[in-house]
């Protein structure tokens, strides 16, 4: 009787602590400097998004490492399509608003945000293209006569047919008249 009421005693001591800790942290955290935000774009930009996609070329071999290789070099290729669109997306923007456009002063590759899905990175993974696939189901019947559906699997490589970049591109401008 007498242990366990020690360690009750250790326990809401133990417990008193860790609270005043987190209290602690937290009005040191409120006490602190405020988030810095992001800074405002200059006065005279324009600012575009395009999506630009180019074939996969065939890989070498089926493996994880030529597969990458491939789709590498077809995301570098989407990539001035990209900007090229942006540009034309941006000039439409900019003679709407009375600027001329001027040249790029930043450029971004659009990704999705942490823990979504990214068809770019593989199927499998980032830089993962070969995995188990999926190829169906199979009927199966039990000696007691019930039936019961398997599902069956295989060990393969899938190449993408299509890289797909978005970028947004920032574009200096400065105004019509001037």
């Amino acid at each position: 009787m007498r242990r366990t009421e020690g360690m009750r005693i250790f326990t809401q001591a133990l417990v008193a602590t860790g609270v005043v800790a987190l209290a602690t942290t937290g009005v040191a955290a409120a006490k602190g400097e405020p988030p810095i935000q992001p800074p405002d774009p200059p006065p005279y930009t324009v600012i575009a998004h395009a999506i630009a996609t180019a074939p996969v070329g065939r890989p070498l071999r089926r493996t994880d490492a030529s597969i990458d290789h491939a789709f590498r070099a077809a995301r570098a290729n989407a990539i001035p399509k990209a900007v090229a669109r942006a540009r034309v997306e941006a000039q439409s923007l900019a003679a709407a608003g009375g600027l001329t456009l001027g040249r790029p002063v930043g450029i971004a590759r659009d990704a999705p945000p942490a823990g979504y899905y990214d068809p770019d990175g593989g199927r499998f993974g980032p830089g993962k293209w070969c995995g188990r696939l999926y190829r169906g189901r199979r009927t199966v019947r039990r000696p007691d006569g019930t039936i019961r559906r398997v599902p069956r699997f295989r060990y393969g490589c899938q190449v993408p047919k299509n890289a797909t970049v978005r970028v947004t591109v920032t574009f200096a401008a400065v105004p019509a008249d001037a």
